[in-house]
């Protein structure tokens, strides 16, 4: 078993349109509903690092339902945090999503309108993670719960490795012999692997070994186990001033 841990026409009568658009604009307690909510945030965002000579962030769709997820759970629980025993941990998150990013960085906010929201983005805290030059990708989440409170999530991750295909290979020969064959992309020259299980395998597996992408990025590697059985998992480190950073990881089980 391999695991680890990467529209037709439309018709609408006169009377429907209005209807709908009467509910679409009616208050929520007092309030209307911003439709562009997200937008508005991911603008802001992106304004605040341009102003101060970052690049902009990368929307990840995987990244935007984990912030939504937690969202979503912030206001059913009624915790604003970022992390704790009942929301878990922003690596605990991605994991589960599918994410291999190690580091993350992740903004909360609570508030009754989109400009409360948008102060809180720019205090001195917040503003210390969306001024990060090492962030790349960006999820936002957004619930309004019943008394009209909007909770906001974001989370960044710095995205230094990009895989595309991992594949397992297998052969009966004469030993059998087991690999994995990993593709991807990154715009760091020099990435380390390394086997990094705590569990035990049978036999020991030794694998550290460095990955030196082509020009565009793209690399491939092959690392191979022999007759090893058990969990596995890899750290990958890329080269950043002279010092290997860990940057992503994965898990097999065979």
């Amino acid at each position: 078993m391999f695991t680890f841990n990467k529209t037709g026409k439309r018709y609408l009568s006169v009377s429907l349109l209005l209807i709908m658009l009467y509910l679409y604009t009616m208050p929520c307690k007092g309030q209307q509903i911003p439709d562009n909510i997200v937008d508005t945030v991911l603008t802001s965002i992106n304004q605040i690092r341009s102003q101060n000579g970052l690049e902009i962030l990368i929307v990840d769709q995987k990244l935007n339902m984990v912030a939504e997820a937690h969202s979503i759970k912030m206001a059913e629980l009624d915790i604003l945090s970022e992390s704790n025993t009942a929301l878990g941990t922003p690596f605990e998150r991605i994991k589960s999503a599918g994410l291999t990013d190690v580091n993350n960085l992740v903004v909360v906010s609570s508030a009754k309108n989109i400009d409360l929201l948008r102060n809180q983005l720019e205090s001195p805290e917040n503003l210390l993670k969306i001024l990060s030059p090492e962030m790349t990708n960006m999820g936002i989440g957004v619930k309004q719960d019943s008394a009209g409170e909007f909770w906001l999530t974001i989370h960044m991750s710095e995205r230094a490795i990009t895989f595309s295909e991992f594949t397992l290979s297998q052969s009966y020969t004469e030993d059998a012999r087991r690999s994995i064959t990993i593709k991807g992309n990154s715009s760091y020259g020099k990435i380390k692997v390394v086997f990094a299980s705590t569990e035990t395998l049978n036999p020991k597996v030794d694998v550290d070994q460095i990955i030196r992408p082509q020009p565009n990025g793209d690399f491939e590697v092959t690392l191979k186990f022999g007759e090893a059985t058990g969990s596995f998992y890899f750290e990958f480190y890329v080269e950043k001033d002279g010092v290997y950073k860990l940057m992503n990881f994965f898990n097999i089980s065979i």
